[in-house]
């Protein structure tokens, strides 16, 4: 068998967090031997997307692998909705951020064998979905890298500008404030907003963050990073900020950005005992 290959699978499981039934991807080494202890990337994917992400990204993953640049490791992509999603946790209803974070982690250990260390990884609204996990609770983390997140350039409702919102961003924006811009809650679902409440935590973790973003993203994400990347600053948190001259929210570089993120998270994972 080749130990330089990553065998895709497909599944689905009942998810308590979300109410229904979800499919999801794994990638993990094919000559894995049973019991064998590996660490766990979560790949979360974007805004109208789903688990099939990660087929996108698997020749990423293996030519890193087969480098050495990325170490045997279960990657893991669940499919989450869109707007009736956001990776956030909806009062009285579906609960997300908990189905990517808890329930299909413990899933996954359930199917595959023992899990060691877990990094997180997404793109735009998995961007989101990562930092905002691992900002809640940095202790739990490897590391966590986010590609042209959808954050927003502004705390509260109020200081985002309309440019900043089109479409599905709008979408976003209203429901991280429960619908109704209850400011409390739109704080509990911003990534800065975490980032100012679990700072301390943050630092004391030693959290390897990586925040990458094209500096002519088409949704104007670039402004929410940087807003962020200034946030990180004076909390004194420390992350590696990229933004990338002429690069929008896809197109051509988005792979080797990619897969400088899988590279960013395979080096913190293989530093770990």
């Amino acid at each position: 068998m080749n130990d330089h290959a990553l065998h895709l699978v497909e599944d689905r499981f009942a998810s308590a967090s979300a109410g229904r039934d979800v499919d999801y991807r794994v990638l993990l080494p094919a000559d894995r031997a049973r019991g064998e202890r590996l660490p766990l990337v979560l790949h979360l994917h974007g805004a109208m997307s789903s688990a099939e992400s990660l087929d996108r990204a698997r020749p990423l993953y293996e030519d890193l692998y087969r480098q050495g640049a990325f170490p045997r490791a279960v990657v893991a992509c669940v499919s989450t909705p869109t707007l009736d999603g956001f990776y956030l946790d909806r009062p009285g209803g579906a609960a997300w951020e908990t189905l990517v974070t808890d329930e299909f982690p413990a899933h996954l250990a359930s199917v595959h064998g023992p899990l060691g260390a877990t990094a997180l990884l997404g793109a735009s609204m998995g961007g989101y979905g990562v930092l905002k996990a691992a900002f809640r609770a940095p202790e739990r983390f490897a590391a966590v890298a986010a590609l042209s997140p959808a954050v927003f350039p502004g705390e509260t409702p109020g200081e985002v500008p309309a440019a900043n919102l089109p479409s599905v961003l709008g979408e976003l924006h209203r429901a991280m404030g429960h619908g109704s811009d209850d400011a409390a809650a739109y704080a509990g679902n911003s990534v800065q907003g975490r980032a100012r409440r679990h700072a301390a935590a943050i630092r004391g973790a030693g959290l390897p963050v990586l925040v990458d973003c094209g500096a002519a993203d088409e949704f104007l994400l670039h402004e929410g990073a940087a807003h962020l990347h200034g946030v990180l600053a004076e909390l004194g948190i420390a992350h590696t900020f990229r933004l990338v001259d002429g690069a929008g929210h896809l197109g051509p570089e988005a792979e080797v950005r990619t897969g400088e993120a899988i590279r960013f998270v395979g080096a913190a994972l293989g530093a770990r005992p």
